[in-house]
C-alpha cells in the first residue's frame, strides 16, 4: 500500500491562499487549532481545500471551559458539519497512557457528494 505523506505547518491568520500543494492527501493531522475565533474559517477552508474524498482528517483538541473557548469551539463544529462527518474516538479506544476526559481525538470525512 502506498500513502502520500507529505507535512506542512500552516500559519496563515489573515486567510491568504495556499497554493502548490498535493492535493487528496491520504491523511491530515490537526492538533490543538481551534480556540481563535478568527482562525475558525481559514482553518476550516483550508482542510476542505486539502481534502479530497478518501482523506482521513484526525483532529485532537483539548476541551476548554474558560472564557470564549465553548463558543468558539460550538461555532467551530456547526461550521465543520456543513462539509464533513465527525465522530469521536472513544475514549477506551484510545492510548490508556495518554488519554484524557478533556482531550477529544475525531476522525473526519468529507460528507459524499451527490
Amino acid at each position: 500500500m502506498i500513502t502520500s505523506t507529505w507535512s506542512l505547518v500552516l500559519s496563515k491568520p489573515r486567510g491568504e491562499t495556499v497554493t502548490d500543494l498535493p492535493s487528496d492527501p491520504d491523511y491530515i493531522l490537526v492538533a490543538d487549532c481551534i480556540y481563535y475565533e478568527q482562525s475558525l474559517e481559514p482553518l476550516l477552508r483550508t482542510i476542505k481545500d486539502l481534502s479530497g474524498n478518501k482523506t482521513c482528517i484526525i483532529l485532537s483538541y483539548e476541551e476548554r471551559t474558560m472564557g470564549n473557548n465553548p463558543k468558539v469551539e460550538k461555532r467551530f463544529f456547526e461550521l465543520l458539519q456543513t462539509d464533513f462527518e465527525i465522530e469521536e474516538i472513544p475514549l477506551d479506544k484510545q492510548d490508556e497512557e495518554y488519554r484524557s476526559e478533556d482531550i477529544h481525538v475525531l476522525h473526519i470525512r468529507r460528507k459524499s457528494r451527490r
